[in-house]
């Protein structure tokens, strides 16, 4: 199985949307998704091409699409740039089949160490829901340490709820991409 991580273009915005646009009330809950603010399918699409036009310096957002064998299966965002200073992390796969198959961790990995390059990031984390098993699962597994829990939100998109606060460092995904388990 070949994989690789590659930064958006514009005919991805399509299936980003897609993506959200179709999550189910189970899946948007597991997540921790608040469905309710999620813009129109022309708006979100509208926000994402803005950023995408926008010099990486300036970007607030960016997104590394997952590539598997050739096939685009999902992404990881990188979202509340603060180019050369921090950034926090997301991590989605929309093609359902390919979920559970050991192959998040090393696409998030790419991810990480391409966006430590791309954007000088001196810091990176990631909040999952703390109710979803998932990524708490891949992220410990991959050895990120879990620095704390809050109460809140994770994105603009999110609902309140109990979060996972995961320190993601250039060298743990390096280690890891060398090393894979």
């Amino acid at each position: 199985m070949e994989l690789q991580v590659r930064p958006w273009n514009r005919e991805d915005i399509t299936d980003i949307v897609r993506y959200w646009k179709s999550l189910s009330d189970a899946d948007a809950e597991r997540m921790g998704c608040d469905l309710s603010r999620f813009p129109s399918t022309e708006e979100y699409s509208r926000l994402l091409q803005g950023q995408l036009a926008l010099p990486l310096e300036k970007a607030d957002s960016f997104y590394s699409m997952w590539i598997s064998d050739g096939r685009t299966i999902g992404f990881s965002s990188l979202k509340n740039i603060q180019f050369g200073v921090r950034g926090e992390m997301h991590l989605h796969i929309w093609e359902t089949m390919q979920r559970g198959k050991g192959i998040g961790g090393t696409l998030f990995c790419l991810s990480a160490v391409d966006f430590y390059e791309r954007f000088k990031l001196g810091a990176a984390i990631c909040e999952p829901s703390a109710g979803n098993p998932f990524p708490n699962r891949m992220l410990q597994k991959i050895g990120f340490p879990l620095v704390g829990s809050r109460f809140g939100r994770s994105s603009d998109l999110s609902a309140d709820r109990d979060l996972n606060t995961y320190a993601i460092s250039r060298q743990v995904a390096e280690k890891y991409l060398a090393f894979p388990s």
